[in-house]
């Protein structure tokens, strides 16, 4: 628990739970870092057994924020424009969603919607659903980018991370590259991340205890950020590669056991 004057941050959180939370975050921004994405839903899935659903999720929405300053500049180097901007409209509209659903869902509806991504993600993943649809449409078609992008923005606002992992099983597909596939994946969560931190902020969620949090988090955000760049300039593309497979394959088993203990719970 640290305070400035009457604004008192972590409330009842104590020394353990503190170095944990700092632990994660570190580890979320390395990931995002070596990737360009995938930071917000391990940091939410863990910090919530410590902060609760509400307050994880907009912590890291504004810690990510903060890792823009340093991350967003790399997604202007090699994106995929004529993909990431198709992208980048559908995702608004369904960020503009997923804040209305937001606001007004109460913490047990929010974990048990957070078990129902569970299934999406891993039929996603398990059928290889996206890449059956290229022998019955082009894969770059703005209609099929938008859809995908509106469902992205919606499930990683209200989950409070986990929308990239729907599209990036796509983008693995159409970015030529491991460069242009991580840029791709910085400029949209970078995008999306700004925006998303925007309709938050109208949408009166955030306290001036969780700015303060945010700050007190934000060395271990930007070390992990700059680590996992670090990393992923020393991969070679096949590393890269399964790195970004154990990535998803973790996160679709984490969803999935915290979908199982909601419900057995």
């Amino acid at each position: 628990m640290i305070g400035i004057g009457d604004i008192v941050a972590f409330d009842g959180i104590g020394f353990v739970a503190m170095a944990f939370i700092l632990a994660v975050h570190f580890t979320g921004f390395y990931i995002r870092g070596a990737l360009g994405f995938g930071s917000n839903m391990p940091i939410v899935l863990l910090t919530t057994w410590v902060l609760g659903p509400h307050q994880a999720i907009l912590l890291v929405a504004l810690t990510s924020g903060l890792a823009q300053f340093h991350l967003l500049p790399q997604g202007f180097r090699h994106t995929d424009w004529s993909i990431a901007r198709m992208l980048a409209f559908g995702m608004m509209g369904g960020i503009g969603f997923g804040v209305w659903v937001f606001a007004g869902i109460e913490a047990d509806w929010l974990v048990m919607l957070l078990g129902a991504l569970i299934i999406g993600i891993l039929l996603m993943d398990r059928f290889r659903l996206i890449e059956r649809l290229q022998t019955f449409i082009d894969l770059r078609s703005p209609i099929l980018a938008s859809v995908l992008a509106t469902i992205s923005g919606a499930v990683g606002t209200i989950s409070g991370g986990g929308g990239l992992y729907f599209l990036v099983v796509y983008l693995k597909l159409v970015c030529a590259t491991p460069e242009i596939l991580r840029s791709t994946n910085v400029f949209l969560a970078g995008a999306f991340m700004l925006f998303r931190l925007t309709l938050l902020t109208f949408a009166g969620l955030f306290t001036p205890e969780l700015l303060l949090e945010a700050l007190i988090v934000a060395p271990a955000v930007f070390l992990g950020s700059w680590a996992g760049t670090r990393l992923f300039h020393a991969s070679s593309p096949e590393r890269f590669y399964n790195i970004l497979q154990l990535v998803l394959l973790a996160a679709a088993i984490a969803l999935f056991v915290k979908g199982v203990l909601f419900l057995a719970g």
